[in-house]
Parts: structure tokens; sequence; C-alpha cells
């Protein structure tokens, strides 16, 4: 688990103050509350800066009534996931990456009713990416680290 950032930290209590004003509660006490709520940690040292701090920025978001900020922050792991996933298509096939990724996600059963070419079309428009959930994401980005590793011996 790589630790929040410096600027996360900070963007973290910026929003902590408004959040905890709306709940009616000390920021301190609000704070360690949706820690316990939304992670099942105690301290700050104990969130990672990638979804992690997602979920808890949302969360904190979604209090101080900033919809905006809930969405992006809901969005942001996924955002994360599918560019990882990217890059190691990128790493495996360079000239045809979408194409590997939809015939990847369509061999593993991840998605289902479509053909490669009309998935990878679907892909490249960001549409083919919807239907998808953060641990399917997951399962896939696995997949093709697997196949990385695998063939970098």
């Amino acid at each position: 688990m790589t630790p929040m950032t410096p600027n996360q930290r900070k963007a973290l209590f910026r929003m902590i103050r408004p959040a905890a004003f709306e709940a009616g509660e000390d920021p301190e006490v609000y704070r360690k509350r949706i820690l316990k709520e939304e992670l099942g940690v105690e301290h700050l040292s104990q969130v990672s800066s990638t979804a992690g701090y997602d979920k808890l920025m949302a969360r904190i978001s979604r209090d101080a009534g900033d919809d905006l900020a809930a969405i992006k922050y809901s969005l942001a792991t996924t955002a994360r996931i599918r560019h990882l996933i990217m890059e190691a298509a990128l790493e495996i096939a360079p000239d045809n990456a979408l194409n590997y990724v939809a015939g990847v996600m369509i061999q593993s059963h991840t998605v289902r009713g479509y053909d490669q070419p009309t998935l990878a079309a679907r892909l490249a428009t960001d549409s083919g990416w919807l239907d998808l959930t953060n641990p399917q994401l997951r399962r896939l980005l696995a997949m093709l680290k697997t196949h990385l590793r695998r063939h970098a011996d």
C-alpha cells in the first residue's frame, strides 16, 4: 500500500471541515468516524493513495454537499485502473492494444454478447468500460500483469 501524498492529505483536511460542519460534528470526531465507516481503519497512515483515498474523498465530498467532487472521486479509481490496463496492453500489443484488451475480456467472460472488433470500438469511445465494475477491472489488470510477468522471463 502506498500512503497518501502530502497533497492528498491537504485536500482531505480542506474538505473535512465543511463536511463535519454539515454533519454537526467536531472535525476530529467526524474524521475518525468516517475512516472507520468507509475503510475500516483508525488512522490516516492506513489509507492508500489510490482506492482508499478516492473512497474517503467521495464520502467527504458527499457529506459536504459537493456532488461534483463526489462524482470525480467516485470515478477516479476506475480511471486509474483503466489507465493501468491500457499501459499493460500497450506493452503486450503496442499496435493493437484495444483489440487485445477486448479479446481478453471476451475470452475471460468479463463481458458477453460482443465480438472483438465491436467491443474494441466501444472501448475506444469509453462506452465499453462503463459496463465493468472495479473488481472486474482489477481482475483484467491482474490478467495482463500476469501475462507480462510470464513473458518477462
